[in-house]
C-alpha cells in the first residue's frame, strides 16, 4: 500500500506550524521525501493541512497524517481516499471519501472535527475533499 505522510512542524516555538514535510511511502517503506518539484505540486495539500492544525512542537514527528486508497474493484481506480490523522502509532481520528459507484465522483465524505475547532461540520468535509483532491493529482496510489 502506497501513502503520503504529512509532518508539519512549529520550530519557533508561536503556536503555529512553519515547517512541512511530505514523505511517499510504499509498505512502510520510506521510498522519497518530497522534491522541489513535488512541493510546487502539493502547494495546495500543504496549505489545507495546516488548515487543520495538527502539528508538532519543534522537532517532533508524532502528529502526521496518513492519506492513501483503496480499490477493491482492481480496476487501477481509487474508490475510496482515507485520512488517518496519526498520534504517535495511533490513530487519533480519520475521515474518507467513498466513490460507491466507481465513476470517478466521491459520493459520500465522512469526516469528524478535521480543524480541530470543535465542530464536525461542512468545512470539515470540504477540507477532507481538498485533501483528496490534491492526494489524487499526485498520483501516489
Amino acid at each position: 500500500m502506497r501513502y503520503l505522510k504529512v509532518i508539519a512542524q512549529d520550530h519557533s516555538g508561536q503556536g503555529q506550524p512553519d515547517t512541512l514535510h511530505v514523505h511517499f511511502y510504499e509498505d512502510e517503506q520510506l521510498q522519497r521525501e518530497a522534491t522541489q518539484a513535488d512541493l510546487h505540486r502539493l502547494k495546495r495539500l500543504g496549505t489545507t493541512y495546516l488548515k487543520c492544525a495538527w502539528y508538532n512542537a519543534g522537532e517532533s514527528e508524532v502528529r502526521h497524517l496518513r492519506i492513501f486508497s483503496q480499490n477493491p474493484s482492481a480496476d487501477g481506480t481509487p474508490e475510496t481516499v482515507r485520512l488517518h490523522f496519526h498520534e504517535g502509532a495511533q490513530i487519533a481520528y480519520k475521515a474518507a471519501v467513498h466513490d460507491l459507484d466507481n465513476d470517478g465522483a466521491y459520493e459520500v465524505v465522512l469526516s469528524t472535527d478535521v480543524d480541530n475547532d470543535g465542530r464536525a461540520n461542512r468545512t470539515d468535509r470540504s477540507r477532507v475533499s481538498a485533501l483528496v483532491r490534491e492526494f489524487l493529482k499526485v498520483g501516489w496510489w
